[in-house]
């Protein structure tokens, strides 16, 4: 297979970059800040599919998502000291410019473009306004190691850090009024291919990031991946270590299968949510990584939000593929 040059020149530069232990690595994962700002914004920023995403935030949604929640949470993270936090889209309620700079506060709150990793999701494209009307302001925390070429978008991005490889999906797009549905599309999918079999061929922890789940069935059908299959097709034919994703508001771990063995898919509840279910309750997702004679080994502790208690919970730590999945 011909190899990428500049690639290779790039993922070296991020794998020195990194520290002297390149056998181990954290990530956490974090998703769905739902932040909503709609105050002195013109009726006519609300002419369009808008609308809805607002009525259901006053109907609903300002119930369930709690910004304060949303900035603890942070403070969590931080703590922490990962390696690397990702973000898995919905940043966002209504694409509104005020939202877009309160998401960026709490991504800089996180940390630098270097260590944070973002992609999109629907709630962030809800409108077809160009680029320097939305994500703009975010566009450093999507960056590639190798910075996007002219009339190049800057997602589908690859990210090197020690022995990781971080491939960045976009599924947001636009759509129709009541669709919350998502699409990769087949040129990017033919890069995240590419990607994938460079990066195994260099011994690296693949992990790709979208933000609509890509198993078909968890959502309904109008907030489904559209192109679940053709993801599907290309993870059983190239693979992956991790697949990590938001979207569903939902603690979630299934599988895909790979070449060899099942790839596990993560999902993340909202950071920011108020519910006191177990499985939506706001919380985020730690993955430890760690090189073995054998191959990798790796584990996922959940770590949840208490708001009787005002504090975060770390759930046991466990490996992403159970023995019974291998």
């Amino acid at each position: 297979m011909k190899i990428n040059a500049s690639w290779f020149i790039y993922a070296v530069m991020s794998f020195v970059k990194t520290g002297p232990d390149r056998d181990r690595f954290t990530l956490i994962h974090v998703s769905d800040f739902h932040l909503c700002r709609p105050e002195n914004t013109s009726l006519a920023a609300f002419a369009n599919k808008r609308i809805l995403s607002y009525l259901s935030w006053r109907m609903r949604r300002r119930r369930w998502h709690d910004p304060r929640i949303l900035d603890a949470l942070i403070r969590a993270v931080r703590a922490q000291a990962a390696d690397h936090v990702v973000v898995t889209g919905d940043l966002t309620q209504l694409a509104l410019p005020a939202e877009c700079d309160a998401a960026h506060r709490r991504l800089t709150a996180i940390g630098s473009p270097r260590d944070v990793f973002l992609v999109p999701g629907n709630h962030d494209a809800l409108l077809s306004a160009g680029w320097d009307a939305h994500w703009s302001r975010w566009s450093d925390y999507m960056q590639a190691d190798e910075p996007a070429g002219p009339g190049r978008t800057v997602l589908p991005a690859l990210r090197v850090r020690g022995p990781v490889a971080l491939i960045g999906l976009s599924s947001a797009h636009p759509t129709r009024p009541f669709s919350a549905a998502g699409r990769v599309g087949a040129d990017p999918l033919a890069r995240c291919s590419e990607w994938l079999t460079e990066a195994a061929q260099r011994s690296l922890f693949r992990i790709v990031l979208i933000h609509h789940p890509p198993v078909p069935g968890m959502v309904s059908a109008h907030k489904r991946l559209s192109d679940a299959d053709a993801f599907e097709r290309m993870v059983r034919r190239h693979g992956a270590e991790l697949i990590l994703h938001g979207h569903t508001h939902r603690r979630s771990r299934v599988y895909l299968p790979g070449p060899q063995k099942p790839v596990p898919v993560i999902g993340a509840p909202s950071a920011s949510a108020t519910s006191r279910d177990p499985l939506h309750r706001a919380g985020f997702g730690m993955v430890r990584i760690t090189r073995t004679p054998a191959g990798w080994a790796a584990t996922f502790q959940d770590h949840w939000y208490t708001p009787e208690h005002q504090c975060w919970v770390p759930g046991a730590e466990e490996p992403i593929i159970p023995s019974h999945h291998i």
